[in-house]
């Protein structure tokens, strides 16, 4: 089983999202210098890690990235990625710098089918071509760089789940995951507005699976969805398949988790006193408990 390191190098970053779960730390915890995050990087070699993603906040913004990315290369990475939301690889000069260093990996946040809704969530006009234009540079300069599509499920997107999945499909990218939005950070401070309900999203789960299956795109999955609203799509929960092919660590500046699935079931989902009768409850994850903590646990079906 791979081990995969997750570096959150800050929390720093070019967009505003209305619901970044990090919105809240910007100004609270300072961003790690190349020194600490290198001491990370060798720390994670000697656990046996091959698998390194850059996250933030945002990594691009970052003046020592191509350092990093070398560095990584060098004491024996094999996966090198950033999730990013992309912008800064519409400039073509900066897409190679990041290849040469040894990038082979990325991970692009794309959350509408078309400017006006990307945008809108971003807060930032034009980050939506910028990102488009981010995946076509990486995939001309380096066809065989893997890349995946997040998009966060959030109020203003979930009718268009399947649209967002077309679009993705037609920029030829390896993979897309569709995440339910963590209510923490500016998704929290703009609840209402922003986090909508898991029966609002159940009916868009198969018609956006089926335009995967139909594209062809390789890893299709949903994350943080309790299994009652996967039936019959258990196979695309991405926990479940992560279980399965890695073993996650998570380090930012202001925690370290060696143990991301056992800490995320334990500490950051919750289950309702009618899951006991779930015959998928060993297997499931529940829900985020801010969003159990606002609207309880009635949407929550046992599966007999």
């Amino acid at each position: 089983m791979a081990i995969k390191t997750s570096i959150i190098m800050g929390y720093e970053c070019n967009n505003n999202c209305r619901f970044c779960y990090c919105g809240d730390k910007r100004d609270k915890y300072k961003s790690m210098n190349t020194e600490q995050i290198k001491s990370i990087l060798r720390a994670g070699r000697e656990r046996g890690s091959t698998f390194v993603d850059f996250l933030g906040g945002e990594p691009t913004i970052r003046k020592d990235l191509e350092e990093l990315i070398k560095y990584a290369k060098e004491i024996g990475y094999k996966t090198i990625s950033v999730t990013t939301n992309g912008r800064l690889f519409s400039y073509r000069d900066f897409s190679e710098k990041m290849i040469n260093a040894g990038l082979n990996s990325a991970v692009f946040s794309i959350h509408g089918h078309n400017a006006e809704l990307h945008d809108y969530l971003t807060r930032v006009k034009g980050s939506f071509s910028q990102a488009i234009d981010g995946i076509k540079n990486l995939k001309q300069i380096k066809p065989d760089l893997y890349i995946c599509i997040n998009t966060t499920i959030v109020k203003q997107n979930f009718k268009f789940l399947p649209q967002i999945a077309e679009k993705v499909a037609n920029l030829d990218v390896d993979g897309a995951e569709f995440i339910f939005v963590h209510p923490r950070g500016n998704a929290l401070k703009n609840f209402d507005e922003i986090v909508p309900t898991l029966t609002e999203i159940r009916p868009y789960i198969p018609k956006t699976i089926e335009v995967g299956k139909r594209c062809g795109i390789k890893h299709f999955v949903f994350r943080y969805f309790p299994l009652c609203y996967m039936l019959g799509y258990e196979n695309q929960l991405s926990e479940l398949v992560a279980k399965d092919i890695l073993q996650e660590q998570h380090i930012g500046p202001e925690f370290k988790d060696l143990e991301v699935e056992e800490n995320r079931a334990k500490w950051g989902r919750v289950k309702g006193p009618q899951c006991k009768e779930c015959k998928l409850n060993d297997k499931c994850e529940g829900i985020f408990k801010e969003y159990a903590e606002r609207r309880g646990f009635s949407e929550l079906k046992p599966i007999k």
